[in-house]
């Protein structure tokens, strides 16, 4: 094994799972456009967060055993499908027009939203359980996993730090206020499509294991 390539192979794999559109970018470019810079960044360090949450998961081997548990690991997919939903269902509600002028922001806390999105993410709890863990080598010096951490972090947060400044330009913003309502019914609509799309494919599982 070439940890160097390995390591490559590894980043390649992560940051063309997180350039597919899904949740964590609905959250970070609402934040950014919505709310302000920083609450787009500050969601953008949730969304590294958790995904370091799940690669250690992985690096742990515990991923594999969430994945065996069953009906446990149904139930944790269950939740953060219902948690989407009810952000998406936030979403379809919310005005329009800036947050920070309406006073009702559909993310109390930018970081936990970031953080809880991508923890709840169906894409990533099948990405980090079965497709990384499936790659990372079962035998490789220490210094490996330290850098397979620091990479893919800063590739989480490079990522979608990107996306926060890009949506949160005064041009994105003017063009968010512009059509807000619009956006926020898309993104919302998007929200609850990825919560029922897992609860869907959660009945399936079930009926097909009984």
């Amino acid at each position: 094994m070439d940890p160097i390539a390995t390591l490559m192979h590894l980043s390649a794999i992560h940051i063309l799972m997180a350039m597919l559109p899904g949740p964590n970018t609905v959250v970070v470019s609402y934040c950014s456009a919505s709310i302000s810079r920083r609450s787009g960044l500050t969601a953008a360090l949730g969304v590294a967060s958790a995904s370091l949450v799940w690669l250690t998961l992985s690096l742990g081997g515990i991923s594999i055993l969430l994945m065996q548990a069953g009906d446990l690991f149904r139930l944790a997919r269950f939740g953060g499908a219902l948690y989407l939903v009810y952000v998406g269902v936030k979403m379809l509600r919310s005005r329009g027009g800036s947050l920070e002028a309406s006073g009702r922001p559909v993310y109390r806390s930018p970081f936990l939203a970031g953080a809880l999105t991508t923890l709840s993410n169906p894409k990533s709890a099948i990405f980090w359980t079965s497709v990384f863990s499936v790659v990372l080598p079962s035998a490789a010096p220490g210094w490996f996993y330290m850098a397979v951490l620091a990479l893919i972090g800063t590739q989480s947060l490079v990522w979608c730090g990107g996306i926060a400044l890009v949506f949160s330009t005064p041009f994105s913003r003017k063009q968010y206020a512009r059509i807000s309502t619009v956006l926020n019914r898309i993104a919302g609509v998007f929200m609850v499509f990825f919560g029922v799309k897992m609860i869907d494919d959660l009945r399936r599982e079930i009926v097909t294991h009984v």
